[in-house]
């Protein structure tokens, strides 16, 4: 029987989203959440006594920290060291969503001590834009926390330690290469839908973004990964959607537009094609 003791709530004036605390946990996790908030809401001066790592998925915010000013945009990383003074500028101009969570890395360093490297010698606050690898941790980390399931602390610990490699790996990015032969366009392709699939992808501009021509970007897209450019996309906004109908309390309307739909119709219909049911009864069996 797993001993984690997770308090999970929503803090007045979200629009959807949660903060949970976490007491005794050997993850490391002290607090984390996913909250999506109206214009005008401000978070005021605080500080935490472990490491906070922020990942701002949508909207933009300006932040003071350590005395300096930040502009916080999508994909941009935001953390601040132990202690740290940080609060909000000023009220943001719209509606914005972001990802959080304050942790220990003694504890993940603990179980890996290879990944405490990268983490020597940070300054105060960290400011990383392009940092949308980051989604699919903090992802995990929401998962584990709002699902009550076995095994739930390991869960949580296996979580943090993604969060922590991933953020490493963008505190001193190294060349990386890929194991399988993938056309360098495909690749470029397959990333800008992974990270930005809420936007709105016309062949044309991806086609541009590459260089290629959009009927030969459609016919190598295909022969590359089996699928074209906008059934990928649609699976990955549809793999998001379970993810916010099992984690989330955002309604079906707001979740399809969260993911790039035009309309809760468009979405639901799009969701019983991939998934022969509707998002309300996605939901329903999850919850049961």
């Amino acid at each position: 029987m797993d001993n984690l003791q997770v308090s999970v709530s929503r803090p007045t004036g979200l629009r959807a989203g949660f903060h949970a605390q976490l007491s005794e946990s050997a993850s490391g996790v002290r607090h984390a959440g996913e909250q999506w908030v109206p214009a005008r809401f401000l978070i005021h001066e605080h500080t935490h006594p472990e490491r906070e790592i922020y990942l701002r998925v949508h909207g933009l915010s300006r932040w003071t920290a350590a005395g300096r000013r930040y502009v916080l945009g999508p994909g941009h990383m935001f953390m601040v060291a132990p202690g740290t003074v940080h609060h909000m500028a000023e009220e943001p101009p719209g509606n914005h969503h972001f990802y959080f969570a304050a942790i220990d890395t003694a504890a993940v360093f603990g179980r890996h001590p290879a990944l405490s490297e990268k983490w020597r010698n940070l300054p105060t606050v960290v400011h990383r834009p392009g940092a949308q690898s980051l989604a699919e941790p903090f992802a995990q980390l929401v998962r584990e926390l709002t699902v009550k399931r076995s095994h739930q602390d390991e869960g949580v610990a296996l979580a943090a330690d993604r969060l922590i490699l991933e953020a490493g790996r963008l505190l001193m990015p190294g060349p990386s290469t890929s194991e399988l032969s993938v056309h360098p366009a495909v690749a470029r392709i397959r990333t800008l839908l992974d990270n930005e699939f809420a936007r709105r992808w016309p062949l044309a501009d991806l086609a541009e973004r590459v260089g290629l021509a959009p009927t030969y970007l459609a016919g190598l897209f295909a022969r590359e990964t089996g699928m074209s450019p906008h059934r990928y996309l649609n699976e990955r906004r549809i793999e998001r959607a379970r993810q916010l109908l099992g984690a989330s309390d955002l309604t079906i309307t707001a979740i399809g537009i969260e993911i790039g739909f035009g309309s809760g119709r468009h979405f639901a219909r799009a969701f019983r094609q991939a998934d022969g049911c509707t998002p309300q009864e996605y939901r329903r069996k999850g919850q049961a």
